[in-house]
């Protein structure tokens, strides 16, 4: 269960002189969509299922965050950080992940359609079968861990 409300996240952003930390926290199952969370800090938060469809995310820290079935179509992830973060079956389809760093993340069943992703790193990325890359995706340009079940 979420720990806090999305008018609780509003009123943090609003309030905010630097950047949040919303570290650990459990924000699962919250829609979040079409907020500015730039710079806003993850690391090691529940975001499973949230929504953050058509957020500005840029610069955002994800490391070791479980987003688990998040919805994220038309997200801004530009520099984000998603490093080891958990998008297993995550919707990402048209969002902007140029220059995003997915080391050792788990992508397995995501979904990448139409996403944007010049200069994203992709290395170490677990995925599988299901997951649905963008058109023009070299994988053999990546050093990806696939899953096989």
């Amino acid at each position: 269960m979420a720990e806090l409300t999305r008018q609780d996240v509003i009123k943090l952003v609003a309030a905010a002189h630097q950047p949040i930390r919303l570290r650990g926290v459990d924000l699962s199952g919250l829609d979040l969509s079409y907020l500015d969370l730039s710079y806003v800090d993850f690391s090691y938060a529940n975001l499973k299922a949230v929504d953050l469809s058509h957020s500005d995310l840029h610069h955002a820290s994800f490391f070791c965050a479980n987003l688990t079935e998040a919805k994220l179509p038309e997200a801004n992830l530009r520099y984000a950080d998603l490093i080891s973060a958990n998008l297993s079956h995550a919707n990402l389809s048209q969002a902007d992940l140029v220059q995003a760093a997915f080391f050792d993340a788990n992508l397995s069943g995501a979904n990448l359609v139409q996403v944007r992703f010049e200069g994203a790193h992709f290395d170490a990325v677990h995925t599988d079968d299901a997951t649905v890359w963008p058109e023009g995706f070299k994988k053999a340009n990546h050093d990806l861990v696939l899953k096989v079940d």
